[in-house]
């Protein structure tokens, strides 16, 4: 019987990892997407919006790019219903600078979800230089939008606003 049960939790925690449209295979990551569903009612909006879209979001550890803290790779996949894109971070830092930061790239993710004739490189791009705001990337190649920098600055107030509130009393 116990066996049954034991069983039964692999399966639905499973189901629901496979259900989450934000994923990872790094546990650092996945620590930081837990924390911000957690502490942040903006993060858990975006995480919501993105688990009733068609668009699935690989979240990986930064390699490259060293001036930018995280980014959206500006390629695109489409397999069946899904439209595929991958998210890479710094996982180096403090929970409070990595959660908005992260924040911020799953809001161009979010992007990519409410313009459903975002289907390949070419039109992703058109879409995020339709969407881009001045932003200086140290000569390399990049969009920003105003409602990723918003995102991250809510973020931050969120997580703020959480620790404070956590903080003991005088």
């Amino acid at each position: 019987m116990v066996t049954i049960m034991v069983l039964a939790l692999a399966v639905t925690a499973q189901n629901s990892t496979a259900e989450r449209h934000v994923r990872t295979s790094e546990p650092r990551i996945l620590a930081l997407i837990d924390a911000g569903i957690s502490r942040s009612q903006t993060f858990r909006h975006l995480v919501d919006v993105l688990n009733a879209s068609d668009v699935i979001v690989y979240v990986e550890p930064k390699q490259t790019r060293q001036a930018l803290g995280g980014y959206l790779a500006h390629n695109i996949t489409v397999a069946g219903a899904f439209r595929y894109v991958h998210i890479a971070i710094q996982t180096r830092g403090a929970d409070g600078r990595l959660i908005p930061l992260l924040a911020h790239e799953l809001q161009h993710a979010v992007e990519v979800a409410q313009a459903p004739d975002a289907r390949d490189s070419k039109s992703l791009d058109q879409l995020l230089e339709r969407l881009a705001v001045t932003f200086g990337c140290d000569g390399t190649s990049c969009s920003e939008t105003q409602a990723a920098k918003d995102v991250e600055h809510e973020v931050s107030d969120d997580l703020k606003r959480v620790t404070s509130s956590a903080a003991p009393a005088n």
